[in-house]
């Protein structure tokens, strides 16, 4: 039967995990459960695992769903749960997709924090210490979260998130900050770095697939103007971008990111606060239409790339023709339209920028440098 949460949301339970495997030996229910979803991830894991596994006190588990993987993942799984009691494997016996295994994960986790990484992500040391003890001291937070590097296959740091802080030094953020700063900056919770209290994310009945890539945004933000959640002011997860992810391929189609869009839009205009559900839903619609059509001008080449960001955004003949002109300029088409559609989209305050690229490159400066440099000569998973 269906079960009327809190918020007046009607969610379907969740189903009956399969069996964990004897390789978990995990006896004291832990305070914290990681999740951790592994379909031919095999060259990843051995990073993944060793920086999960080098945290993990008796507090903690990983819950670790094979979905039906085929290629060297069983062997290396295999390995990890010799040597790792905190290890709780789960085998699907195939490939049933992320969702579903983040479903078996959430039945079988018995902590009452849990953070739902990825197998091509890796948190870095102190993270989950760091969150349990500020969740402690932050009873109100729902989740707590961190800043994390983008790195690209080969390693090498990309980027850093979010682009603008909630705030520029580690604490908790109220839900009257929260409406405060959002209509300022947004988009600041990354998966590999958010470690959630299970009961309140419960309550609103974990993620709604029907959101498909915002499932887990829009169940962040939703918690997060009813409680609030902390911010840590510090680099502690690592996030592989993927030009192949769900994300990157629905930007290069415009009918699923109008229909993601519609998506998310009807989503907050049903599940958030009365105060805040009509002002966000219009900011939200335009920051993502923005991110998407930012993604589009990256990831296609040549004319097809500007015209894919008027389409994207509705643009008429007249700004169709200033972006394919801003978009031929050598060396810089790419940065003149990526200012263009900043100017008009307004995705985030100038002021909140300009604020955020001074932090980034002065207090900051020398974190990040250590970083990149640990990163390009880490030779053992997880920078350990």
């Amino acid at each position: 039967m269906p079960t009327e949460t809190p918020r007046g949301r009607t969610v379907e339970p969740l189903a009956s995990a399969p069996a964990v495997e004897p390789e978990g030996r995990t006896s004291a229910p832990p305070s914290l459960s990681v999740i951790l979803p592994s379909y031919n991830h095999g060259q990843w894991l051995p990073r993944s695992l060793g920086a999960l596994v080098a945290q993990a006190g008796p507090s903690i588990e990983i819950v670790l769903i094979d979905d039906g993987s085929t290629d060297n993942s069983a062997a290396v799984i295999a390995d990890f749960c010799r040597r790792h009691d905190c290890i709780r494997l789960i085998r699907h016996d195939a490939n049933r997709g992320t969702l579903a295994a983040v479903r078996s994960g959430i039945a079988a986790a018995r902590g009452e924090l849990v953070l739902f990484a990825a197998a091509d992500d890796f948190v870095l040391p102190g993270l989950l210490a760091r969150a349990e003890a500020a969740l402690r001291e932050h009873p109100d937070a729902a989740f707590f979260c961190s800043e994390v590097a983008v790195v690209n296959r080969a390693r090498q740091v990309v980027g850093y998130r979010p682009v603008v802080p909630p705030r520029f030094t580690s604490g908790y953020v109220s839900p009257a900050a929260m409406r405060r700063e959002i209509q300022r900056t947004d988009n600041w919770f990354f998966g590999p770095s958010v470690v959630y209290r299970r009961q309140l994310l419960a309550e609103i009945g974990y993620f709604d697939e029907s959101l498909g890539t915002l499932c887990d945004g829009l169940a962040q933000r939703l918690l997060a103007f009813h409680h609030g959640f902390y911010f840590a002011a510090e680099i502690l997860a690592v996030w592989m971008v993927d030009p192949q992810s769900l994300s990157a391929q629905t930007s290069m189609s415009v009918t699923e990111s109008r229909r993601v869009i519609d998506a998310g839009t009807h989503w907050i205009a049903a599940h958030f606060p009365a105060d805040v559900r009509d002002n966000y839903r219009a900011v939200f619609g335009r920051r993502l239409r923005f991110n998407m059509a930012r993604q589009r001008l990256l990831g296609e080449s040549g004319r097809n790339g500007a015209d894919g960001v008027c389409d994207l955004l509705g643009w008429g003949p007249h700004m169709r023709t200033l972006t394919r002109f801003l978009h031929r300029v050598p060396l810089l088409g790419n940065v003149l339209v990526l200012a263009l559609i900043t100017l008009r989209m307004r995705p985030m305050s100038i002021p909140a920028l300009v604020t955020s690229w001074w932090w980034k490159r002065v207090p900051q400066r020398e974190q990040r440098a250590a970083l990149e440099h640990r990163l390009a000569d880490a030779g053992s998973p997880g920078l350990a």
